[in-house]
């Protein structure tokens, strides 16, 4: 009976539990636009070995590289667009396959699996049928380990399948296939249920271990270990050759569960400490014991698994790196026990996330070594701890003195000697490996400050890019260095290779001259960056205090008004956002709503403020547009950091408005009227409601200065619809 082909509680904790491991949370994960980075960030990964990178990336850039598991990244979708990612940089979670149901919100319905519809014809032919098809073992999340897993069809089949080959009435038959699917609607049966459950009227020797192997198996489902122990043993030199083999492989598989009863809490988290590890012992001695005795088995695979997890639990880190190695580079087509995605999430949490460096495998000593190269003080790994590892890279030369060029680079911050290290004649194909060389020498030739140089590289690879995600990675090299070279309008030149969205986008949003975003506005080949070239445009004109060219430029929009309502980080996601709309704003009259302020068009209040840049109105409505349509700390107002793209200074002339500056010029105008000063104080002090925290963008103010304007409004401008209303400071 092929009852255990998994292994208790969690035999893929490792895919559950990947947010723990040296890979982060992919949840509500944000791109970081950056080629370099000696610190993990597992939201921005990129097609090349890096210590930046999610330890689960490059190891799958390695295994691409053998052949055993091609790159093949999963389509952005609708949420991953709206956190703001392109193709690249990406969250590790886009390298595993998609799950249908969670791509397409609901499970798809699935027919019968051949294990069933085999099951249920063995059964017929026996002169029974089932009333329920639901198993205990098919109530499980996908990646939820269980010991009842294995109580599934395929399991019942394995077992019916025995019964039509021994010697055995019709009646035995009959009975134990029956309490074998009966078996299957549950994983806790008591002993008295049991002895319900199991077949009294058996005769033969054949049909009574058969019966026994049946209260074992439910005394393993039911966790009653001790007892299930001593039953599979009592099988193991049985006649009947199945059960023989099925009962030594269930002794281990039932110790190492005993063994391991107390080391994982309520949430699957284990705790190594409170393993047996005395009992753990003789589990792994008696999966040993089985191999021997069947090389070829059919629990076989199974087996070796769990050993793996034997190693695991004992803390055997260098036997543990040895299994894994032998799954990541065994032959395709040989028979595994779990996938190779899976295997990679489990090295990540059984293995790379330990402080454990005690192993040679080449593949995850590489993976280990870049992930030692972050950013720590003093280094997690030496130059000299790296040059003892030659011997064992001796088979892979180039993968060696590829980790030796990254540590001058990213530990030493020796791009010179990074260079000394990488070939400089381009190969005629780009594997991941030869890719993360040329990569490594455009980031030294950065470093450097050589320009052109990385230039010229970064072109030449073009045409080499044919893996996926290489082209998109060159794209983003290739801006970030115009941006930081000062040639901006090569990214926009008609005849520019850069044609990811995302990275043209940015450079719009954050760093584009005026001149720059007139002429996308007019040219550029998509309508939508037309359109967000016009927004930022305008935005940018009327927000740094440019209110002569906002004026020229207001009339200038296109006729009539696109209606797309643009989302490239315009607003605070990236799946929606304001529209070229917004600035046919027509002000508010006046109201006696006290929370109004009447105010003229935008383009009225421009066309003010160009005249007098502190008039008390211009300030108060260009306040009113912007705490209305929720540009209070804008995205196009905050720069990204100085080392990610479109992180060097906004060639837009001008200082981003905010509606608490804008306040205070008012509150400390004399020309202002009473309701102007009321009304701009009303707004500061609102700015900090309610959590004392400003909203309003700005320098903030002490919560003395606040009180001050409390007083003030209450007091001097206590007749106001603004004074009256107004009931605490923050």
């Amino acid at each position: 009976m092929r009852i255990a082909l998994l292994p208790s509680l969690t035999l893929v904790l490792g895919t559950l539990c990947t947010t723990l491991a040296q890979a982060s949370s992919d949840d509500m994960c944000f791109p970081s636009w950056k080629l370099y980075s000696n610190q993990l960030d597992a939201c921005g990964n990129l097609p090349f070995l890096n210590p930046g990178n999610d330890s689960r990336v490059n190891l799958r850039l390695l295994l691409a590289d053998q052949g055993s598991l091609p790159l093949t990244p999963r389509a952005l979708t609708k949420d991953g667009l709206g956190l703001g990612f392109g193709p690249v940089p990406f969250p590790a979670y886009r390298l595993r396959p998609a799950d249908p149901e969670s791509d397409s919100g609901s499970a798809p319905k699935a027919g019968p699996t051949p294990a069933t519809e085999q099951l249920d014809s063995q059964l017929q032919a026996l002169g029974l049928r089932r009333d329920s098809k639901e198993t205990a073992g098919d109530g499980f999340l996908s990646g939820e380990g269980s010991r009842c897993r294995s109580n599934s069809d395929t399991s019942a089949l394995a077992f019916v399948e025995q019964l039509n080959e021994a010697q055995l009435s019709q009646e035995e038959r009959q009975a134990l296939a029956e309490a074998r699917v009966q078996l299957l609607a549950s994983c806790d049966w008591n002993a008295s249920e049991m002895s319900r459950l199991l077949p009294g009227n058996l005769n033969s020797a054949g049909a009574k271990a058969f019966a026994s192997y049946l209260q074992a198996a439910a005394d393993f489902y039911s966790g009653r270990f001790s007892d299930a122990g001593n039953g599979f043993a009592a099988l193991k030199d049985n006649a009947q050759p199945w059960l023989a083999e099925t009962a030594a492989y269930m002794s281990p598989r039932t110790t190492l569960n005993l063994a391991q009863q107390n080391a994982f809490d309520e949430w699957n988290m284990v705790s190594l400490e409170h393993v047996d590890k005395t009992v753990l012992q003789q589990a792994g001695s008696g999966f040993e014991a089985y191999l021997k005795a069947y090389p070829q088995g059919r629990y076989a695979v199974s087996a070796k698994g769990l050993i793996r997890r034997v190693h695991w639990l004992e803390g055997d880190f260098q036997a543990l790196a040895e299994d894994y190695s032998r799954q990541l580079t065994q032959a395709p087509g040989t028979p595994r026990n779990m996938s190779l995605e899976d295997v990679v999430e489990e090295v990540d949490y059984k293995l790379l996330s330990t402080s454990d460096d005690n192993f040679q495998a080449p593949l995850l000593l590489a993976v280990r070594d870049l992930m030692r190269m972050r950013s720590e003080s003093p280094p997690a790994l030496t130059r000299e701890a790296l040059q003892q590892q030659k011997s064992l890279f001796e088979g892979q030369p180039a993968l060696f003195d590829y980790l030796q060029a990254a540590f001058s680079l990213y530990v030493e911050q020796q791009p010179a000697a990074a260079l000394k290290q990488l070939p400089t004649q381009l190969p005629a194909q780009l594997d991941y490996l030869s890719f993360s060389q040329q990569t490594l020498r455009g980031l030294a030739l950065q470093a450097q400050k050589d320009w052109k140089g990385a230039e010229a590289l970064w072109l030449q690879l073009l045409p080499l890019a044919k893996q996926p995600l290489q082209r998109e990675q060159l794209e983003l090299a290739l801006a970030f260095n115009y941006e930081r070279s000062g040639q901006l309008a090569k990214v926009f030149a008609a005849d520019s290779p850069i044609k990811t969205t995302q990275v043209r986008d940015i450079l719009l949003r954050q760093v584009a001259s005026p001149k720059l975003l007139r002429q996308q506005a007019q040219r550029a080949d998509s309508a939508t960056e037309r359109n967000t070239a016009w927004f930022v445009l305008l935005y940018k004109d009327l927000t740094r205090g440019q209110y002569a060219a906002f004026g020229e430029d207001f009339k200038r929009q296109p006729i009539p008004l696109p209606e797309e309502q643009l989302s490239r980080g315009l607003g605070y996601l990236f799946d929606y956002g304001p529209s070229l709309a917004v600035f046919q704003w027509y002000g508010k009259p006046a109201s006696s709503d006290t929370s109004d302020y009447a105010c003229p068009s935008i383009k009225d209040t421009a066309a003010t403020l160009q005249q007098d840049p502190k008039s008390p109105i211009g300030l108060l409505c260009l306040g009113e547009f912007m705490r209305l349509n929720g540009f209070d700390r804008m995205p196009l107002d905050t720069p990204p950091d100085a080392q990610s793209l479109g992180g060097t200074a906004d060639t837009f002339p001008g200082k981003p408005f905010s509606r608490l500056d804008g306040y205070q010029v008012v509150i400390n105008n004399p020309k202002a009227n009473s309701d102007e000063r009321s009304y701009a104080l009303y707004r500061a002090i609102n700015c900090y409601a309610s959590s004392g925290h400003n909203n309003c963008g700005g320098k903030g103010v002490e919560p003395a200065v606040r009180k001050a304007w409390f007083r003030q409004l209450k007091t001097k401008l206590g007749d106001t619809p603004w004074g009256q209303s107004q009931r605490y400071y923050w």
